[in-house]
């Protein structure tokens, strides 16, 4: 490999590493803050100022004698290596932001615009300033010719970190396993850079490499009750012995629960299930065709063998992780599993359904947005039966405290003007507070009442016939 080859290479793993980091850090902090537009933008910002501050910074570095340009790589290198093995771990993540709200900080904006500062803007504005420092090799070259060459690989680099760190690692190897993977082509940069392979610097690059390994291995995972860590979700399971139930844990947030006895089931699904599909069941002779958006842990309807389901979530990995580690059982044939967004789904499916069950809240911090517009609701309107029901699961507040819930409201209503609005569980109505949350089922019954939009006023108040 020539010189000019290896330098090049040099600029193209950096350009992999700084893209790979961002999607890390935007995937890994879903189970924290949800995948809200805010908190992209809050990691967004965090890399590209500080990596643009690296250029020019690094563009301005003066050599000393005493400080060569391999020297201050090294440097760089290290330093990155450090943040990021720990900024980047789940295991430690839960410690930081457990710190942050021991210590008083409950905003989560707060709370991911400090950890972004800490562990990716300084890694990225060191690891900014690869390419300016690697410039200095080429004083020989004709500036426009290197220049553009370096901004290619670095870029290409970026194009691998993006894709392929996503597509595939996050994919088949799991987003833990990835970071290890990320961790590693710095610690190769390390051991491309250093003068002689025997040496202290060799032994303190294995030493972070090890951590990483530690912090993000399989069997750490395990430890944690991880059972599935793709580029979608983070999915654990847990198990209550005393009570015999068992929980499917979505990006930390409880998602289904499964129990021998019934009175443990998540309130909401008791309602769905002893309120509507059973009553609704009495009253028809042939099988309802049941869609569900938002699988989890498929235990909607987990006994009923009659009816069809078909469960719609965007993680394909989920129902086998859900029959793998959680399930009784396999699904039985009358269920169905389709891998895709609810969004795309409702707009490209042409079937009608009895009974349509929106469940896409994993909690009240990951709220899919996509899935609260009123184009979205009229997209699931659309595939409704005659006599049919829309159950919308919404995490919110009961009284109305919050301008989500006002505006899913309005938006639920400018769909389906008649309908119901079941709050799940204890609360004080009266208790003017914003972080109270409940499980608030929007229902909607379809039959050729609700299309009535008269009312009753002083000059027109007779019954209807």
């Amino acid at each position: 490999m020539t010189k000019t080859q290896f330098l090049l290479l040099v600029i193209l793993i950096e350009g992999y590493v700084v893209l790979a980091v961002e999607l890390l850090a935007i995937r890994g902090l879903i189970p924290f803050f949800g995948s809200g537009p805010e908190i992209i933008s809050i990691i967004i910002s965090a890399v590209l100022m500080p990596l643009a501050c690296g250029y020019y910074v690094g563009g301005k570095t003066k050599i000393t004698r005493g400080l060569s340009i391999r020297k201050i790589l090294l440097r760089n290198l290290f330093a990155a290596s450090v943040i990021l093995t720990l900024g980047l771990s789940y295991t430690y993540q839960e410690i930081i932001f457990q710190v942050f709200i021991t210590s008083g900080i409950h905003n989560r904006l707060i709370q991911a615009s400090l950890f972004s500062v800490f562990f990716l803007s300084i890694p990225v504005f060191v690891l900014g300033q690869t390419v300016p420092l690697v410039s200095n090799y080429f004083s020989r070259t004709k500036l426009s010719h290197i220049t553009g060459r370096m901004l290619f690989f670095s870029t290409i680099g970026s194009f691998l970190g993006s894709v392929f760190s996503t597509i595939i690692l996050m994919s088949y190897v799991g987003v833990h396993n990835t970071v290890i993977i990320t961790v590693s082509l710095l610690c190769l940069l390390i051991l491309m850079l250093i003068r002689k392979v025997a040496s202290r610097q060799t032994i303190y690059c294995l030493l972070i490499l090890s951590l990483s390994i530690l912090l993000n291995s399989n069997h750490t995972m395990d430890l944690v009750g991880a059972v599935s860590d793709n580029s979608y979700n983070l999915v654990m399971v847990t198990n209550d012995a005393k009570q015999e139930t068992k929980t499917l844990i979505v990006n930390r947030s409880a998602s289904s629960r499964i129990s021998k006895d019934p009175k443990y089931r998540f309130p909401y699904v008791a309602y769905i299930e002893d309120n509507i599909i059973a009553h609704i069941e009495k009253n028809k002779t042939e099988p309802l065709d049941v869609l569900i958006i938002g699988a989890g842990g498929f235990t909607m309807g987990i006994n009923d063998k009659f009816n069809n389901y078909t469960f719609v979530d965007i993680d394909p990995d989920l129902k086998d992780v859900a029959e793998k580690y959680f399930l009784p059982e396999k699904l039985s044939p009358n269920k169905e599993f389709i891998a895709s967004s609810a969004r795309a789904f409702v707009r490209n499916h042409k079937k009608k359904y009895d009974i349509v069950i929106i469940d896409v809240f994993t909690n009240v911090v990951s709220i899919p947005m996509e899935c609260t517009t009123r184009e979205f609701l009229s997209s699931v309107k659309a595939l409704l039966k005659d006599k049919s029901v829309v159950i919308a699961n919404v995490i919110s507040s009961p009284n109305f405290f919050d301008k989500f819930t006002v505006r899913y409201h309005n938006t639920f209503a400018s769909v389906f003007p008649v309908f119901s609005r079941q709050i799940i569980g204890n609360i004080n109505m009266l208790e003017n507070k914003g972080n109270q949350a409940n499980n608030v089922l929007y229902m909607y019954f379809s039959n050729e009442y609700v299309k009535d939009n008269s009312v009753y006023s002083e000059d027109n108040n007779a019954l209807p016939h």
